[in-house]
């Protein structure tokens, strides 16, 4: 009767052993689906978002080495990138942005606009002054992105007239254009005029 009751109690014992194995090797199975799961979404991510090929350390360095060369006051450079909720933002000069979006998984940028706030003002060259920033910086731009191949002044002017940055008509500025392996777009918005760098597509 002992022996009958010590083999009821081995049996019962073993038997929540195995189960409480089993509860952990579901337990590390869930986690490894998680896991499985949280990659795959951060390779979707970066997938979606795309990629310019570059950190935003090597970014800052990419403008400012352009800027190194156009210009000698170091009015355009970048001191820092500080980046939140894979996000950045920056002001260039008065009145005009630099942001982008970095891919978390990778740390790479995926996108980079310039934000120029439009400001009321009078006559054609007042106009044309308040826009000298924003093209000074649209070539730090297009340098910037292009990083391993460097580009020369007419490839970036025929760029600018794709892009619509250059026509006298009074139509609103929306226009997209490609150099190299990126894609630029610019666009007339509430915010003011954006110009846009992200990844050049095969579609």
């Amino acid at each position: 009767m002992k022996n009958r009751k010590l083999i009821i109690v081995l049996l019962c014992m073993t038997l929540m052993m195995l189960t409480a194995c089993g509860g952990k090797d579901k337990a590390k199975d869930e986690e490894k689906k998680e896991s499985t799961a949280k990659v795959q979404q951060t390779e979707e991510k970066i997938i979606k978002l795309g990629s310019l090929g570059f950190t935003t350390e090597e970014f800052q360095t990419n403008w400012n080495e352009a800027q190194a060369e156009m210009e000698e006051s170091g009015e355009y450079r970048l001191e820092s990138l500080q980046v939140e909720n894979s996000e950045f933002k920056t002001n260039v000069s008065e009145g005009l942005i630099l942001e982008g979006i970095v891919n978390e998984g990778t740390n790479e940028v995926a996108r980079v606009s310039l934000v120029k706030k439009y400001e009321e003002v009078n006559g054609i060259e007042d106009s044309l002054n308040q826009f000298e920033d924003t093209i000074a910086a649209f070539f730090l731009l297009v340098a910037a992105t292009n990083k391993d191949e460097k580009v020369q002044e007419p490839e970036i002017s025929k760029l600018m007239s794709q892009l619509g940055l250059v026509n006298d008509k009074e139509e609103p500025i929306n226009g997209k254009g490609n150099l190299n392996n990126v894609a630029f777009t610019a666009k007339e918005t509430e915010r003011g005029l954006v110009i846009t760098a992200t990844e050049k597509t095969n579609k």
